[in-house]
């Protein structure tokens, strides 16, 4: 017999009020983000509200505290790289533009619990917590800062990835891909190198980190459901070379001295 269909929360098809109120909650908040950072000016007090909106994680014992705001980070940085980009946004367009993704990711990715997209959340927070960094920040004066940065970043968006396997080394091999990530940057400060889509600034050492996170993701993502085979490994491998190939031959390599 068939079963009847389901929307994107899970449940059964019908007018759920709850599901009414959660929609218009974030896209009131998401539009207060908007406002306060676009036309008030307050991107500083927005990124407090974005803070003060996890209220929950802290509302628990305190030895719980710790592992609950880990477990957020993915969607800290999201929220505060996407007030970053808008405020560095140079035409309402563009700012428009990066509201409507956190509201989609608010409403339909975050939500989710696939390990398929539990990776696109991991995948994300790599790709606009590094365009955020390499945007609002003069690396020039404040490298190490910078490093760090994408650090935590990489740890965060890692451990957020492979903690979905119930991988048992996950905070170790989180630490590796976070190091690996930061030293990447540190090599890509030595060159100002951006892409400009649509006036959108987009470092090119954030697109090679999430070239290369999506081809060591695949291959995890085999490994952990037994299909991982030398074919799926050279397939990654070619995978990942052409767009870095790609890359390497589109992007403007001026030395930073």
């Amino acid at each position: 017999m068939l079963q009847p269909k389901k929307h994107f929360w899970g449940k059964k098809p019908g007018f759920d009020i709850g599901d009414v109120l959660h929609v218009l909650v974030n896209i009131s908040f998401v539009a207060v983000i908007y406002l306060m950072v676009q036309y008030w000016h307050l991107a500083y007090l927005a990124v407090v509200i974005i803070f003060l909106s996890k209220w929950r994680v802290l509302a628990v014992q305190p030895r719980f505290w710790l592992p609950n705001i880990k477990a957020n980070m993915v969607d800290l940085i999201v929220g505060v790289s996407t007030v970053a980009l808008i405020a560095s946004s140079p035409a309402d367009w563009i700012a428009i533009f990066w509201t409507v993704l956190y509201i989609a990711w608010l409403l339909f990715l975050k939500p989710r619990e696939h390990n398929v997209l539990i990776g696109i959340q991991a995948l994300w927070g790599v790709i606009i917590g590094m365009i955020a960094i390499f945007t609002m920040i003069d690396f020039i004066k404040l490298p190490v800062f910078v490093v760090a940065l994408v650090w935590i970043v990489s740890w965060a968006s890692a451990r957020h990835f492979f903690s979905n396997y119930e991988e048992p080394h996950y905070r170790t091999l989180s630490i590796v891909w976070a190091l690996m990530a930061a030293e990447i940057a540190w090599f890509g400060l030595h060159w100002v190198q951006y892409y400009f889509v649509f006036d959108v600034k987009i470092s090119v050492v954030a697109v090679i980190i999430a070239i290369l996170s999506l081809g060591s993701a695949g291959i995890y993502h085999s490994y952990k459901h037994n299909t991982l085979n030398k074919a799926i490994i050279v397939e990654n491998v070619l995978f990942v070379t052409a767009l870095l190939a790609v890359v390497m031959a589109t992007s403007g390599w001026v030395v930073n001295l």
